[in-house]
């Protein structure tokens, strides 16, 4: 499963359920949505997750990729007249 996909199906945790359950939560390698009065407020997320999110920023800061995707938006919106969402331009493109 994708980070971005796990991290917007991962559980739901109050803070109090958090203090109390730490230990077991955080060897269960797995994202959390921390909330605190049903509202949320942090995401915990396993550190190899969150590496692969930082190479992933980093991949979309090159100058190079930026003027592409740029590029492949413009031509989709051509051919399509309309906007196009990033995860449709990715789709498009099969990055």
């Amino acid at each position: 499963m994708g980070i971005a996909i796990s991290i917007l199906k991962a559980e739901h945790i109050g803070i109090r359920n958090l203090k109390m359950n730490l230990s077991k939560l955080l060897k269960a390698d797995k994202p959390y949505i921390v909330t605190e009065h049903g509202r949320p407020k942090q995401i915990i997320i396993p550190y190899h997750e969150m590496m692969e999110l930082i190479d992933i920023f980093d991949e979309l800061s090159e100058p190079d990729l930026l003027e592409t995707i740029r590029e492949g938006r413009e031509a989709i919106n051509l051919a399509k007249g309309n906007d196009i969402s990033a995860s449709t331009l990715w789709e498009e493109m099969k990055i």
